[in-house]
């Protein structure tokens, strides 16, 4: 068995009870309600005995965003900043404010989670509350990412049927080709539903852009985005104010040529890669051979790992602040 990475033995695994209808669902003891995964299938990463002893994380394409995000909080000093674009239940969240509470009581965080599935949305806000987090002192958002602001069409149903929110945590963007649509009598909570020609559903939502999230931000310590094939066109409409702002990214990558292009840019604009493995593979690691679903890679900002002054984040935030000046 491989051992751990290093920045594992800077937190204990949880031990100690497992409230009534809900599931230990990380190493740091967070809890989620059972009833946000009641249909998803086969085993699912969570400890639900009365008393729980949690292991560290499992050797799976999640292991490279514990070790993301916990590195980030160890490496923060006077406060925590963590965005999760694509967050569902706000799950790493969550997480990242269970390590700040962990690592150092004392340090302030502030927590930015954006999702557009409705009631995934209205999970989010019970799992904060649920782990001792006021929703009402973060920034929790109903939007999908775009790279322009708006309204966008945001997939509830595939095109193999209609799937409930318990089951699937994959909605995205509706692709370009979905123009045949008949409007449906039903509704997906109070959104009008949209049953397009090849079988799917959508409703309207929200869109925000990257860049309105970070105006008024001066640091952030972690990006962490799983936006479902987005990742790509919200990066690169967002690029200055990331090289100006953002310290680390953690990418969940759906697709070889987005996985090529992000790259290609965040290489171009200095950010140093540490890890890098694409969707649907099989890939050796240092950890062993791993199974990657969603792609991921692994980005640090090292204009911003020196002090506040260096002239490379000095360049990068004055560019970002002409930008939003001047459009």
């Amino acid at each position: 068995m491989p051992q751990h990475h290093k920045i594992f033995s800077r937190f204990q695994p949880y031990h100690g009870p497992r409230p009534a209808g809900q599931i230990i669902d990380s190493f740091l003891g967070t809890k989620s309600r059972s009833e946000f995964h009641a249909g998803m299938r086969g085993p699912q990463p969570v400890w639900n005995a009365p008393i729980v002893r949690t292991p560290y994380p499992a050797f799976n394409e999640e292991y490279f965003e514990w070790i993301d995000l916990l590195e980030s909080v160890v490496a923060t000093r006077n406060s925590y900043t963590m965005i999760e674009l694509g967050a569902g239940t706000g799950r790493w969240a969550v997480r990242a404010a269970s390590a700040v509470r962990h690592y150092n009581p004392n340090l302030s965080f502030r927590l930015i989670a954006v999702e557009a599935e409705p009631t995934h949305f209205e999970w989010m806000q019970l799992h904060f509350t649920d782990n001792g987090i006021d929703p009402n002192r973060h920034s929790l958002v109903h939007a999908a990412l775009s790279d322009t602001p708006g309204e966008v069409s945001f997939y509830v149903g595939t095109e193999r049927g209609d799937i409930a929110p318990d089951a699937w945590y994959g909605q995205k963007l509706t692709k370009d080709y979905e123009v045949d649509i008949l409007v449906e009598q039903a509704h997906y909570g109070k959104y009008q539903v949209r049953r397009h020609a090849s079988g799917a559903r959508s409703i309207t939502v929200p869109a925000i852009t990257l860049v309105s999230i970070l105006d008024g931000l001066d640091y952030v310590d972690l990006i962490d985005s799983d936006i479902q094939g987005a990742e790509l066109s919200v990066i690169r409409s967002s690029i200055d104010e990331l090289d100006a702002k953002v310290k680390r990214l953690h990418i969940g990558t759906h697709g070889r040529e987005i996985e090529n292009e992000l790259r290609q840019l965040l290489a171009s604009h200095g950010w140093r890669c540490l890890a890098d493995y694409p969707c649907f593979s099989l890939e050796e690691t240092p950890w062993g051979p791993i199974e990657f679903q969603d792609g991921v890679q692994s980005w640090v900002n090292p204009s911003l790992t020196g002090p506040w002054w260096s002239p490379s984040a000095f360049v990068s935030k004055m560019k970002a602040r002409f930008k939003r000046w001047h459009g």
